[in-house]
């Protein structure tokens, strides 16, 4: 048939063995859900600012009662 146009032909390439590669293997953690811009729920994280205050409150308070008493 000359209309017909399978390929009688072997491939000219062989098909390589390739190993699936998927993102699952390489993602460790994942991502949260995103939020709404009206979400008044707290964060999962804690606050850092209460942990800053204690360190550095007492180093003001010892630089301040040094520059008085110089």
């Amino acid at each position: 048939m000359p209309i017909c146009r399978h390929s009688i032909a072997p491939p000219a390439r062989t098909p390589r063995e390739q190993p699936v590669v998927r993102l699952s293997h390489y993602v460790v953690q994942r991502r949260s859900a995103p939020r709404a811009a009206n979400d008044n729920r707290r964060s999962r994280l804690a606050p850092v600012w209460p942990w800053a205050m204690a360190a550095a409150a007492p180093a003001v308070t010892a630089a301040l009662i040094l520059t008085r008493l110089i």
